[in-house]
């Protein structure tokens, strides 16, 4: 990192709100002694992990061979073929379109925080018109009410957003610096990817398996459903390694970031001493804690998953309904606050080898220091990433749609 690049960004990182606290009770985590942390977890998860691969192995492979090639609908069996095309497509879509976004957040990160802000207000106000022109009043009347509480935000917010630039031009260029981070992280989407088709197969084996029992068992009915029993350990299983693998990136970066900008010489390069002790502590010591803080939000995923499945039952009555829709919205809650407040533990993992419970501890302090200072320079940021998220994410339903 060259002296001025360096001097603007340690200017620029100073919070507008620190003149207002000049001694702040706060005190920065401290470096950890290399040990096995939460190893329980970690036993756990290959455990399963195991176990999705037997499935794939005995069940879902004779299941996929039965079907693939089958135009036709033959005992209830189904041809997915096509769907696993699209997957595929989609995927090196969703790559290529990363790779776009991450450059353009490092040429301008002040302007697309600013954009981010303004479509947010943008998009309210088309919420509200359109409910106006379709005759819903009320919806229109709650759509001015957030549309007049967002621009208040905005204007509360916008002198905060050089700080938070400051704070994504910081991680981008550390990104920038250490390359390799990039790759690492393509890899690990590359072997999530790779689960999620295993993981494909083995419900296709569990399906046919439970639907062959079920049919004979109801003279030949064809039209069943998995266990709840089998569909939650399933969901389970996806929902836990897929968070997993999302967790073990931030703690890499979190770790390569937070060396880079302690110790710029061990960071500097793509292939940096950094990025290969990040790696080894995510995958090692610390992943003990990432797989704790997984496996929580991955419970309440999968609760709000079969809430969600049971919800759509036709059969339920307006009280059934009612109640799955509040237990869904509590989910939902639930979910939000618990990855939002990994987001922070899984930092203290990366920088400082805490367990999850230590981390979590410390991410309280922060919070209690800081109050929302954090939250809204984080919020910030989030809506720049959401943007790329969701124009992304429609680019590449268009490429599936397209390929269909």
């Amino acid at each position: 990192m060259g002296i001025n690049e360096e001097e603007t960004l340690t200017t620029t990182l100073i919070d507008p709100e620190s003149l207002d606290n000049p001694n702040p009770t706060y005190q920065k985590g401290e470096l950890q002694e290399s040990k096995c942390r939460d190893a329980w977890a970690a036993i756990l998860f290959y455990a399963q992990l195991i176990a999705v691969c037997c499935v794939c192995g005995i069940l879902g492979v004779p299941a996929v061979r039965r079907n693939v090639g089958d135009v036709v609908v033959v005992e209830g069996r189904t041809d997915y073929t096509g769907l696993i095309y699209v997957t595929l497509i989609a995927a090196a879509s969703s790559f290529t379109l990363s790779t776009i976004s991450l450059t353009l957040m490092t040429t301008c990160p002040k302007f697309l925080i600013q954009l981010s802000l303004l479509f947010s207000l943008l998009l309210s106000l088309l919420i509200t018109a359109t409910s106006f022109y379709y005759q819903q009043y009320i919806a229109g009347a709650f759509g001015i009410l957030f549309f007049l509480l967002s621009c208040c935000y905005a204007c509360c917010v916008w002198r905060r957003i050089p700080f938070a630039a400051a704070n994504l031009n910081t991680g981008l260029t550390a990104v920038k610096r250490n390359g390799g981070v990039f790759v690492t992280s393509v890899w690990i989407t590359v072997v999530s990817f790779g689960y999620l088709v295993v993981w494909m197969v083995a419900m296709v084996g569990v399906y046919d398996a439970t639907a062959a029992a079920a049919a004979a068992a109801v003279d030949g009915n064809t039209n069943v459903q998995p266990s709840w029993g089998y569909l939650f350990l399933l969901l389970l299983a996806l929902f836990w390694t897929q968070q997993v693998f999302q967790n073990t990136i931030h703690v890499i970066v979190a770790g390569v970031v937070s060396t880079w900008w302690f110790a710029p010489d061990e960071a500097s390069s793509c292939c940096s001493v950094a990025i290969k002790d990040s790696f080894i502590r995510a995958t090692t010591s610390s992943f003990g804690s990432i797989c704790f803080g997984s496996l929580l939000v991955a419970i309440i995923q999968t609760l709000r998953s079969m809430v969600e499945s049971a919800r759509h039952d036709s059969s339920n009555d307006g009280c059934a309904a009612f109640m799955l829709c509040l237990v869904d919205c509590l989910l939902q809650c639930l979910q939000g606050i618990l990855e939002y407040f990994n987001k922070f533990a899984y930092i203290y993992v990366g920088m400082y080898g805490y367990s999850y419970l230590e981390a979590g501890k410390n991410v309280m302090t922060l919070f209690r220091a800081k109050g929302w200072d954090i939250i809204i320079a984080d919020d910030l940021v989030s809506n720049t990433l959401s943007l790329f998220a969701l124009i992304g994410g429609g680019l590449v339903g268009c490429v599936g749609l397209a390929t269909n």
